[in-house]
């Protein structure tokens, strides 16, 4: 068996205690804890999942751990604004505010000025998503400078819904392609149920690895799952595991 992966916290940067983040609640699993080998940086990923399943949280979690080593994070979001998710990450003990004054924390907002909301405080927005050469031009600006960033889109089907079917997988593999190489990650939301199975099987392919997630709620208390269903240059399980938060 291969050597467990490792990351490396960002030039300039220190790991746990001194990062803006301090030390965030853990969730688990992450992507170090499911597979055995393999490189962790510099990837695609696509999560997929119903509704309510924890996908959101898993990229936040994703965003705080990479705060936590030194990576600086940009978040994507199209479906709410800034604000309810700066709420959510600090209700799992994952306060990003500090990051956002030292702008290791940017968000692109996608949201706001598209509903005719009040505009946010995101230095970065967009009016519009049915044109994705804007979104890499925005998302570029909020790169410039930042090393080994990590990226959450918040989400794919939303832009796939607002543009044209046939050229937005084409543009989706150049903006993601323009993320790794530039030593960055990034991670892509796709809602279960929402596409056929063609559009799944093509970004699922256009990435580099694919986690499926599930919630039961027959018990008191819902419990939500993970699995990784393929990656790159790695074995995958794909067995399911308990996807949960450390209790603050």
């Amino acid at each position: 068996m291969g050597e467990k992966p490792k990351e490396e916290s960002a030039v300039g940067e220190k790991p746990n205690s001194d990062s803006c983040i301090g030390k965030p609640v853990k969730a688990r699993p992450m992507m170090g804890d499911m597979v055995d080998f393999g490189q962790l940086t510099q990837l695609s990923y696509m999560l997929v999942g119903p509704l309510g399943s924890g996908k959101t949280t898993y990229a936040e979690a994703f965003l705080a751990e990479g705060l936590s080593l030194g990576f600086p994070a940009v978040f994507i979001t199209t479906d709410v604004s800034p604000r309810v998710i700066r709420n959510d990450m600090s209700r799992h003990g994952w306060p990003i505010e500090a990051c956002e004054k030292t702008g290791h924390f940017k968000f692109i907002d996608a949201y706001s000025e598209r509903m005719g909301a009040p505009k946010t405080t995101a230095a970065h927005s967009l009016s519009k998503i049915d044109d994705i050469t804007e979104l890499g031009i925005v998302l570029s600006e909020a790169l410039e400078n930042l090393v080994c960033a990590r990226v959450a889109l918040d989400s794919l089907s939303t832009l796939i819904l607002h543009s044209n079917a046939e050229t937005m997988p084409r543009s989706m593999q150049r903006l993601s392609g323009r993320v790794t190489q530039g030593s960055h990650s990034i991670m892509l939301l796709l809602e279960e149920g929402v596409h056929d199975e063609k559009t799944y099987a093509t970004y699922s392919y256009l990435t580099d690895a694919v986690l499926k997630f599930k919630v039961d709620e027959t018990g008191p208390e819902p419990v939500y799952h993970v699995k990784l269903e393929r990656m790159r240059g790695s074995p995958a399980s794909k067995s399911w595991r308990k996807f949960v938060i450390e209790q603050l």
